[in-house]
């Protein structure tokens, strides 16, 4: 009988040992899986070309739902924000200050107020609300503006600035750039 008690504390105790190490190791699986396809881009602009193409994706899904769809309107809705936030940072945290830094010091500026532009048009369709008439030709809006801000990273400012840095250079911000990126993903 002794035994069989010991048996059952070694049981629990070993379950508890599980719980804990699950515990403590599924975040940071699912750190590692949002930052999958940013760390496999292989440099900063990839990766942040990557993170721009997934937003894409959402947001089309997003413009296609229904006024009857409301509930993945907003789940579509809050995935956007989170992978713009995600993206924000590392582009706020390393990305801006190096183009200042290297003499991008404008593109740098305009680009962080693009960013300024995003939270408000996160907020405003937050606030809105789905159902109203007003939230479609919004979220619209927003479209466009950020379409426009990737296609200036992509095209202009992320191309030039890159080419102007040694390739260690770039190396570092790719490692900034993906540690940043872990610390919210």
């Amino acid at each position: 009988m002794r035994q069989a008690q010991s048996g059952g504390a070694f049981g629990l105790a070993a379950a508890g040992a599980i719980g804990l190490v699950a515990g403590l190791a599924i975040p940071h699986a699912k750190k590692l899986a949002m930052q999958g396809p940013t760390l496999l881009a292989g440099n900063w602009v990839e990766a942040l070309t990557t993170e721009h193409r997934m937003v894409e994706k959402l947001f089309e899904q997003m413009l296609k739902t229904t006024d009857d769809e409301r509930p993945k309107r907003e789940m579509l809705l809050t995935k956007i924000a989170y992978a713009l936030n995600k993206h924000a940072i590392e582009e706020e945290n390393v990305i801006y200050p190096a183009l200042s830094e290297n003499g991008f010091s404008k593109q740098s500026q305009h680009l962080a107020k693009d960013h300024q532009l995003t939270k408000t048009f996160i907020y405003d369709l937050r606030r809105i609300g789905s159902t109203e008439a007003a939230w479609l030709p919004k979220a619209q809006a927003f479209w466009v503006k950020l379409q426009a801000h990737m296609r200036e990273e992509e095209d202009e400012v992320f191309p030039a600035f890159r080419d102007s840095l040694p390739a260690e250079e770039n190396g570092k911000l790719t490692v900034m750039m993906d540690w940043e990126g872990l610390k919210v993903a």
